[in-house]
């Protein structure tokens, strides 16, 4: 009789179920299986002090590369990179029980795996650096009553751009604005302009001369000389893939100007879709200094990179991403190199 392979999501609720069943039979001394409960509806893990979702899979499944699958179990988890001691998180589904007990057999329809997904629920806030600025349909002039700060909920005044499609009743636009060239960190080149994306507004009249429009959602202040572009809402749900083999890059700067770039901070590379960078990909950050090793000559050599973080693509344009810090070791900067996902298998 030929057995085919059972699905690897069979595995993992098989291999938490065993786990589970020995806690329930036996006192545990150690491991994660005394810090298992069972509940009406399945089994919880408590997280204890050093825990991440990237260990606790590999000791559930065997694989570090199932984190994703685990954390849309767990809709509680917001950020999947900050997890609580206390936190419980379910490993086990009450509907899957008894399953572990079929006996292996021939599967007669083929059962649809599913595919590992990193959930970033501020994607829409995501900028970009493009080659030129992109055409807009419309600039804010005006907050009703003059407020200082543009806030959701305010109703705004639009200056429909000449030439660009009409604003209508009931769409909705994302607002931003353009900030000053960006170049290379070092070579100094121009790269693009960056696109700061600062909120959504929709429209609700049209005047003769103008529009008006109210804010419905805030990434970051909306100020007056915003302009509008359509919007167009991206999925949360990011399908993690390989790193593109072979690539070299570097960080050009952060989105937010910030002063320390680290662990969850947005960040542009200078790799975009012509390169074979897709959102969903991890790559690891490299700092490579350099040094004189002779002191009778001036001339300084490159030293070997060491690893100082890692990031998943979140948004690519041609030639440049953006990409979320997901893991830093240290304060990440401009010229730091981007390569592919120091891990084995990817």
């Amino acid at each position: 009789m030929v057995v085919k392979k059972l699905p690897k999501r069979f595995f993992l609720f098989s291999f938490a179920f065993i786990f589970c069943m020995l806690f329930v039979t036996m006192s545990a001394t150690a491991g994660v299986d005394k810090h298992i409960t069972r509940t009406e509806s399945g089994f919880y893990y408590t997280i204890q002090k050093g825990d991440t979702l990237w260990d606790l899979s590999n000791s559930f499944s065997n694989s570090s590369w199932a984190w994703p699958e685990m954390w849309q179990y767990n809709p509680q988890i917001t950020n999947p990179h900050l997890i609580y001691p206390g936190q419980k998180i379910l490993i086990y589904k009450k509907e899957w029980e008894g399953k572990e007990k079929q006996p292996e057999a021939v599967v007669e329809e083929p059962v649809q795996k599913i595919k590992p997904l990193h959930t970033f629920k501020e994607i829409d806030r995501v900028g970009f650096i493009r080659e030129t600025a992109i055409g807009h349909h419309g600039t804010i002039f005006k907050v009703q009553g003059d407020a200082i700060l543009i806030n959701t909920g305010d109703q705004v005044y639009i200056y429909p751009e000449p030439g660009a499609p009409p604003l209508s009743v009931g769409s909705k636009y994302t607002t931003f604005r353009t900030l000053d060239p960006v170049k290379d960190p070092e070579t100094k080149e121009y790269i693009g302009i960056q696109h700061l994306l600062s909120g959504i507004v929709e429209i609700t009249a049209i005047e003769p001369e103008f529009a008006i429009g109210k804010i419905v959602f805030t990434y970051r202040d909306i100020l007056i000389n915003d302009l509008l572009m359509p919007y167009a809402k991206r999925s949360v749900n990011i399908p993690i893939k390989k790193s593109k083999q072979g690539l070299a890059g570097k960080v050009i700067k952060s989105e937010e100007e910030d002063t320390i770039i680290a662990q969850f901070s947005i960040i542009f590379i200078d790799k975009g879709e012509v390169d074979g960078v897709e959102p969903g990909q991890f790559y690891s950050l490299y700092l490579q200094e350099s040094a004189r090793p002779n002191p009778a000559e001036i001339k300084n050599v490159l030293l070997t990179p060491y690893l100082i973080g890692e990031i998943i693509i979140l948004h690519t344009e041609k030639t440049t991403a953006a990409a979320l810090i997901t893991n830093s070791k240290q304060q990440i900067i401009p010229g730091n190199l981007v390569l592919p996902l120091a891990v084995s298998g990817n």
